[in-house]
């Protein structure tokens, strides 16, 4: 899905109060991040490292892990991609509603695709030798914890699980998988610094997984598939790590106060989430028509979910921001409600 994602601010000649589409840290990128890379930028003379080498140290040092458990991508998508393409024409089984590109990826890898019900998977069969999960699920926050994803890395041996971890540290209420990864092989566990970072721009992801399958990513994957400012970005996150790290404790709370908020405006119900975004149902199915009306009337950015497979115009996905762009929304959708 080249076009269709979150953020699609580019279509319009406007500059929006408030982007609650985007389901990134609120904040922007640190201050000390952007001017560490500004005095990086002479490095673009040069070639990248072929595996960002040192990134990839720093990311395995980081989970403790060996350097052949990990892959830098270009963003979490990269990693998606290389996935299924190791699996080419195999099976695979999607939770649906989730990211589309887990869907694009396999359909491009000539795989044969099955969907089930993302909230459903503990009660789900699987007999696919892969599968994909997001953890915490895009877009509703749904999520499992470590020992349910253990229950079905040990129920289904012969199926590899793909987790994706990309929105894992904006939630309290489960932890990373990783720990996995020393009992189990048939695992794989995507890493995004792009949300938590806020540098989607750059593009940079990485992939964790057992030695075996590492060694089958590393004949696989393309030499310089990461740029220079995205490898001297993770190098200096990792170098800089606990400094860098966002106070989500902060942003969880504007979430649920939104959340709350927007649930209780005549026309909207909010489905729960322990994450700083989720799915808001509409009584009627005026999605894109109510996408349009904020955009043009208030200047403020939603993403429309009709276009994830298992939803429809009935829904839209919202990102929190800080309290006073939050209280801009609530203000527009009271608006919008009265006017139906």
């Amino acid at each position: 899905m080249i076009y269709g994602h979150g953020d699609d601010g580019y279509r319009y000649a406007i500059k929006f109060t408030a982007n609650f589409s985007s389901n990134i840290w609120h904040e922007g990128t640190s201050e000390q991040l952007l001017s560490h890379l500004s005095k990086q930028l002479p490095l673009i003379t040069n070639y990248p490292t072929p595996n960002a080498d040192i990134l990839t140290q720093q990311a395995a040092n980081h989970h403790q892990l060996n350097t052949s458990q990990v892959l830098i991508t270009n963003g979490a998508t990269e990693a998606f991609y290389s996935i299924a393409s190791l699996f080419r024409e195999k099976t695979v089984a999607i939770g649906i509603p989730t990211f589309s590109e887990y869907e694009d990826a396999c359909t491009r890898a000539a795989m044969k695709i099955r969907y089930y019900d993302r909230s459903k998977i503990l009660d789900t069969s699987f007999d696919e030798e892969l599968v994909f999960l997001c953890n915490p699920n895009n877009p509703d926050g749904y999520t499992n914890t470590i020992t349910e994803i253990e229950k079905l890395v040990t129920k289904f041996p012969t199926t590899t699980f793909v987790v994706d971890e990309a929105y894992i540290d904006f939630t309290f209420s489960i932890n990373s998988c990783i720990d996995l990864l020393k009992k189990y092989n048939n695992l794989i566990i995507v890493k995004s610094l792009t949300k938590l970072f806020s540098i989607p721009g750059l593009r940079l992801g990485y992939i964790l997984c057992s030695k075996q399958l590492g060694s089958k990513f590393q004949h696989t994957t393309i030499p310089w598939n990461v740029n220079t400012l995205a490898i001297e970005a993770g190098k200096y996150i990792f170098s800089s790590y606990d400094v860098l790290l966002p106070t989500m404790g902060k942003l969880l709370k504007y979430s649920q106060q939104l959340q709350e908020q927007i649930d209780a405006i005549d026309g909207f119900t909010v489905i729960p989430s322990t994450t700083n975004y989720f799915l808001v149902q509409l009584k009627t199915p005026d999605a894109s028509s109510l996408k349009d009306y904020l955009v043009h009337s208030h200047q403020l950015l939603i993403r429309d979910a009709s276009n994830f497979r298992g939803l429809d115009n009935h829904y839209i996905r919202i990102a929190s921001q800080s309290p006073e762009k939050n209280s801009l929304l609530v203000k527009a959708l009271q608006e919008w409600s009265l006017q139906q």
